[in-house]
């Protein structure tokens, strides 16, 4: 076997494109294969324009092959406003799954994480959504992992479980009354200190500022376990490096944010996004309530504003796919109020390596 750097190729259809295109079907298939859904994946389109787009986030991957086939792949990546922190992953082609090949991928997304001076190494797992068999808990106690060959697999390689999290869908072409009833509840409670806003594409300008310190928050603010978690700095001008490579894939982004009218910042806010092919899955990127503004029902009135214009902007799309930490409570109370329904189990680990 031999494991060599994946080159980022200017194309899909161009030299290297295969590989890549190998790559990303790996790491959809090693997923398909654990948790059994196939609506959590990749797009080799967006995943292609973040590999060449690394002044903000780095990204090295590498495969493994036996003579010209790949049977396994892997990456490290991290903000390159951190020290410490880097996510990994591997993937293996299914005739050429083994214990002996899933040790020799982690070792090497260990050898590259300290090649690039990170001293923790963060993973995420996925698992059928069930509450049968031996189970493992993280140290939230919020969840539970099914003990099975995955779990198995990470503990062998120095990982501990840190998070739970819920992998759960919402029908796009399906009934809107519980995200109407929401809706309501919510802007009474909410009340006229707040506004709602929308839009896909670019960001207004007005709320370039508002939305990069929002999105600062989320590294900070959201439920994280006891995961090692580092601020990731966002500015304006990083919005709209993001949004230049999104429109350079072809793929669309909407954001609901509500505004808190007395001071103008954005108080919270929510993504949705779909690749170039507007029919596939929507993913949701972001869902977070500023802790200051939090006890007024604002991550209701974003996640069902959210769904309710997406719709309407894409109609072709048939689902929204979230993950949320079995310990966020409330952010599950709304997934379930509006007719999000669970398809896969997720798990967060983490491996210290300094």
């Amino acid at each position: 076997m031999i494991v060599e750097p994946l080159v980022v190729p200017g194309s899909l259809d161009g030299p290297g494109g295969d590989d890549f295109a190998t790559f990303v079907e790996l790491l959809n298939a090693q997923a398909l294969r654990e948790g059994g859904s196939d609506l959590v994946k990749r797009h080799p389109d967006n995943l292609l324009s973040q590999y060449q787009a690394q002044e903000d986030f780095r990204r090295a991957a590498f495969v493994a092959r036996e003579g010209a086939a790949i049977i396994g792949v892997g990456y490290v990546e991290y903000d390159r406003g951190t020290q410490r922190t880097c996510e990994a992953e591997i993937a293996m082609d299914a005739a050429h799954e083994s214990e002996q090949l899933a040790d020799a991928l982690w070792r090497t997304t260990e050898e590259l994480a300290r090649a690039e001076g990170r001293s923790v190494i963060a993973t995420w797992s996925h698992h059928r959504y069930d509450e049968g068999g031996e189970r493992i808990v993280p140290p939230t106690r919020a969840g539970s992992l099914r003990r099975d060959a995955v779990t198995q697999r990470l503990l062998r390689n120095g990982f501990a479980l840190q998070q739970v999290d819920r992998g759960s869908v919402f029908d796009l072409h399906g009934s809107y009354e519980g995200v109407d009833a929401l809706l309501e509840r919510a802007l009474e409670t909410a009340g006229p200190d707040y506004r709602v806003e929308w839009w896909t594409g670019a960001t207004p300008e007005e709320h370039l500022d508002g939305l990069a310190a929002a999105i600062t928050r989320m590294s900070t603010d959201a439920p994280s376990g006891d995961m090692d978690v580092e601020e990731t700095p966002w500015t304006a001008d990083r919005l709209r490096r993001r949004e230049a490579r999104i429109e350079r894939a072809g793929a669309l982004l909407g954001v609901t944010a509500v505004i808190h009218v007395p001071t103008g910042t954005v108080a919270a806010f929510n993504e949705l996004g779909v690749p170039a092919d507007r029919s596939e899955v929507t993913n949701q990127y972001a869902t977070l309530v500023l802790a200051e503004h939090r006890g007024r029902k604002l991550g209701s009135i974003v996640k069902c504003v959210g769904l309710k214009r997406w719709h309407e902007a894409v109609p072709t799309s048939p689902c929204v796919v979230t993950f949320n930490a079995e310990e966020n409570r409330y952010m599950l109370d709304v997934n379930e109020a509006v007719g999000f329904t669970p398809i896969v189990s997720g798990g967060a680990w983490e491996k210290r390596i300094g």
